[in-house]
C-alpha cells in the first residue's frame, strides 16, 4: 500500500493553512491553534481566565 502524501490535511482546512502562514509566519501553528482555542473558550466562558497575580511590586 502507498505512503499517504504529506500534504494531506487532518485538522486544518486550506483556509486555516493561509491564515496561518499570512498572519503568524514563522510560528508554530501548533501553538498559535492552542491560543486561539483558549481565547476562544474563555470568551465563550467554558474556561476560566488565567488569575493575574497581584502584589507588592
Amino acid at each position: 500500500m502507498p505512503a499517504k502524501p504529506s500534504t494531506a490535511r487532518r485538522y486544518v482546512s486550506a483556509n486555516t493553512e493561509r491564515l496561518l502562514r499570512d498572519c503568524f509566519p514563522g510560528l508554530v501553528p501548533a501553538a498559535v491553534i492552542e491560543e486561539a482555542v483558549r481565547q476562544h473558550a474563555i470568551r465563550e466562558g467554558r474556561l476560566a481566565a488565567p488569575r493575574q497575580r497581584g502584589g507588592r511590586p
